[in-house]
């Protein structure tokens, strides 16, 4: 509870959600997956001004650390940062809270990190889907583990406890072996999130991370959704094959690691 019109608490309007979804789905994708998916493992905090929400925090106790998406609330960022959880946790958020959430949470590292868009079928049909690509299942569990062991970069280390025939996971073949996945982190019926694009460092340069894209970008858009993504500023070669692919800048956002150590 706060003063001056301002009321914070640990829930959400969903009727308000639901709306503010309808007009910037990829930004609303999290919350509203979470809640469908995780609601054990999500809260929220939002804020309201004079009975009308302008922003809340998604706090996610996931199996790394606790990631907190923070949307909006530009007036009220003092209200939002005393409602994060202790350290460490990770924060996404816009750049200008930086230094009300290094104030109450104390030292950060901070990463640059844009979010991007794709269109959904109809405005943008795109390439085809590159043969070498195909949906993981179950049977594929032996190669996913040869693909990743052994490797300490945070997105392939993801991969190992994931059930392939629940979770939307692509994968990226030459000369019959797996060179690199990526998957679908919410599928909403408006939009799906891509993340975890990973390819073996040996077959990087072949082209299978924008194949692995374009099959993302194929599957979400036979549904009819949009497709977001998040990426950091200093990876070019990235940023350079997701443009390619279609995606556009939508959101400029900072995250902001406070003793989780844990990078993006």
């Amino acid at each position: 509870m706060a003063g001056g019109g301002i009321t914070v608490g640990p829930t959400i309007d969903r009727r308000w959600l639901d709306r503010a979804a309808a007009e910037d789905p990829v930004a609303h994708a999290y919350a509203l997956w979470d809640l469908e998916r995780f609601p054990d493992r999500v809260h929220f905090v939002s804020v309201r001004r004079d009975d009308t929400t302008t922003g809340y925090l998604l706090v996610w106790r996931g199996r790394a650390a606790v990631v907190v998406h923070w949307f909006g609330a530009a007036g009220e960022v003092r209200e939002l940062a005393g409602e994060l959880p202790p350290r460490p946790l990770v924060v996404v958020a816009p750049e200008e809270v930086r230094a009300e959430v290094e104030r109450v949470r104390g030292p950060l590292v901070s990463y640059p990190v844009r979010m991007l868009v794709a269109p959904p079928a109809g405005r943008s049909a795109g390439p085809p889907t590159d043969e070498r690509t195909r949906r993981l299942t179950g049977a594929d569990r032996p190669a996913l583990t040869a693909l990743t062991a052994g490797e300490e970069e945070p997105v392939a280390s993801e991969y190992p406890s994931m059930d392939l025939d629940r979770e939307v996971v692509w994968g990226a073949f030459e000369d019959g072996r797996l060179r690199g996945v990526a998957r679908a982190t919410a599928t909403l019926p408006s939009v799906w999130i891509l993340g975890g694009v990973y390819v073996a460092p040996a077959a990087r340069g072949w082209g299978h991370g924008l194949a692995l894209v374009r099959a993302a970008l194929a599957a979400a858009r036979a549904s009819g959704a949009t497709v977001g993504l998040y990426v950091r500023e200093d990876r070019p070669a990235a940023r350079a094959i997701y443009a390619r692919a279609g995606f556009r800048a939508h959101r400029r956002l900072a995250w902001l690691d406070a003793g989780a150590g844990l990078a993006p």
